[in-house]
């Protein structure tokens, strides 16, 4: 019996198994063959989550933190349900949300976007039936029998269809003019109605207010006077986010005011920044052209340099700060058969080199991509590898040991060069770094490339599949050089490559006249940025003259 019983057991979970594949193959063909799961698969699960669950691959390097769709917690909603209409959700994609790391796809087209929006609304009725169903097996003590019943998938289905419609959205006021009048009268109402509790009183983002979200996470109040702000700043959506607030966040809705108040408030908030540092706040979408010359040039302070248009380029911080665009300037250059990309940024202290572990250099990176649909903008995903252009401080010149900073450090012996140590002080003969055995440094023996070679080049080439995947080619595969100088509060570096390449290992090919993707990054050494704390770019195009 107890063999038959076994067996039994056995086949039944080999039902279950084959069920459960089967399931799987079933969800896989439905992805395969819905564009708006692929689309969500290519640029948004690597941060949301393939589930929607806000907690993708590089949601650790992010803060805040990604949106969890399934939990429905959307910020922007002009509804009294707080549920987004479509246009809502085409809003952010258009335009990304300026104070965090979303970025805009407004690179898309329509239909692509459609199909976006639609996908992530099937995550949030996952979501609402998965919690619902919770609720129903932990509150009310329902067995899957119990909820499998006709009755209970009907009720399932009328929670899913409240929890994914928007509701009514109320009618905009009269939009008027920011006159003096308006003015004044909003400001009182700024003071007494709570507002500067958060915001401050000047609209700095510094009131005393504590600030956590709904996930219980720090957070902060907008810097109205920046003009960098998460939706569009138009009155009629500013009015809409007083009216109704932003769910999930410390922001409350301010349906105790009149509508006239809400929409002078809304006149007031964006009387503290102009037009174009609102505008200055959205990430866009340019072109960098590489001018065909008959001389290349890598010297950064090269006069030719000067007759090459520049191109600037907006940033944003992963792990969100204030005034943190570095007012990134890029000139490109080919001679047919070398490229020279010159990129210029502000950084008030050039953060040479980090020798203790509080420190941090300063760096710069370029990915490039080449192909029809481009991937996830951090580190590419897998089947879409990104080339990437890498210059770090601390590689360029000579590297500073540990003995720069601490003359008179105390060390251990290291292995195969002290047979015995008469004194532990770095005074004693064999001690310092430069006179160890290279068996006793293995990985710069090797040729590493994550150990500074201390050469004139401080760049480097990576390949990536996706967040986490950044991985130094061999030194072989290495094509790319750059010199950078810090001067009067900014760097300027110079990388240079050939266009083509005799080996895919070694990146992406370039030649005249044809068409890729690009994107750039930099690290601020003073802000303790490494890793994927940086500031970015989306996605640009860039084009090589013929």
């Amino acid at each position: 019996m107890a063999a038959q019983g076994t067996a039994t057991a056995q086949s039944t979970a080999s039902q279950a198994v084959t069920v459960s594949s089967t399931q799987d193959k079933v969800e896989d063909d439905k992805t395969a063959l819905d564009p708006g799961r692929q689309l969500y698969a290519r640029h948004c699960a690597a941060c949301h989550g393939e589930q929607g669950n806000g907690r993708g691959a590089a949601a650790a390097y992010l803060f805040p933190r990604p949106r969890d769709i399934r939990a429905g917690r959307f910020r922007l909603v002009s509804t009294s349900n707080n549920v987004p209409t479509p246009e809502d959700l085409h809003a952010v994609l258009l335009r990304g949300m300026p104070g965090s790391s979303m970025p805009p796809w407004g690179h898309l087209s329509q239909q692509e976007r459609d199909a976006i929006v639609g996908e992530v609304m099937r995550l949030r009725k996952e979501g609402a039936r998965e919690y619902y169903i919770k609720v129903l097996k932990e509150q009310d003590e329902l067995t899957d029998e119990e909820i499998a019943e006709d009755d209970t998938q009907t009720e399932i289905q009328e929670y899913v269809d409240e929890s994914s419609t928007p509701g009514e959205s109320s009618a905009l006021p009269e939009v008027g003019e920011p006159t003096p009048e308006v003015l004044n009268d909003a400001k009182q109402v700024y003071a007494t109605a709570g507002c500067q509790q958060c915001h401050g009183r000047e609209g700095k983002g510094d009131g005393v207010q504590k600030m956590i979200d709904e996930e219980q996470l720090p957070t902060a109040p907008r810097d109205f006077t920046v003009g960098i702000f998460k939706g569009n700043p138009d009155p009629a959506s500013m009015y809409r986010r007083i009216a109704y607030g932003m769910p999930g966040t410390p922001m409350p809705g301010s349906r105790q005011l009149t509508p006239q108040q809400m929409m002078g408030l809304a006149h007031y908030v964006r009387s503290m920044s102009t037009e174009k540092q609102r505008q200055a706040a959205v990430l866009n979408r340019g072109t960098l052209t590489v001018k065909a010359v008959k001389t290349l040039t890598a010297d950064a302070n090269d006069a030719a340099w000067s007759t090459i248009p520049s191109q600037s380029f907006r940033m944003t911080p992963l792990w969100w700060r204030n005034n943190a665009d570095p007012d990134l300037q890029v000139q490109a250059i080919h001679d047919r058969k070398t490229i020279a990309v010159r990129l210029s940024w502000r950084d008030d202290e050039g953060d040479r080199q980090a020798v203790s572990g509080s420190s941090f250099e300063d760096a710069v990176a370029m990915e490039l991509y080449r192909g029809d649909s481009e991937p996830f903008i951090g580190m590419g995903g897998p089947g879409s590898p990104i080339d990437v252009w890498f210059w770090d401080a601390d590689r360029q010149g000579k590297p500073r040991t540990i003995e720069d900073i601490y003359p008179n450090t105390v060390v251990d012996v290291y292995p195969f060069t002290e047979k015995v140590a008469a004194s532990a002080e770095y005074s004693r003969p064999l001690a310092r770094t430069a006179a160890q055995a290279e068996v006793s440094l293995p990985a710069k023996a090797s040729g590493n490339q994550i150990v500074p070679p201390g050469g004139e080049s401080g760049a480097t080439n990576l390949s990536g599949s996706g967040p986490g995947s950044s991985t130094f080619r061999m030194p072989r595969n290495q094509s790319v050089s750059g010199i950078g100088t810090w001067h009067d509060g900014r760097w300027t570096v110079v990388m240079t490559r050939t266009l083509a390449l005799d080996s895919a290992e070694k990146g992406v090919p370039l030649e005249s006249g044809c068409h890729a993707s690009v994107a750039f990054a930099v690290w601020d050494g003073s802000q303790k940025d490494r890793d994927g704390k940086k500031l970015i770019t989306i996605w640009q195009n860039l084009v090589l003259e013929d």
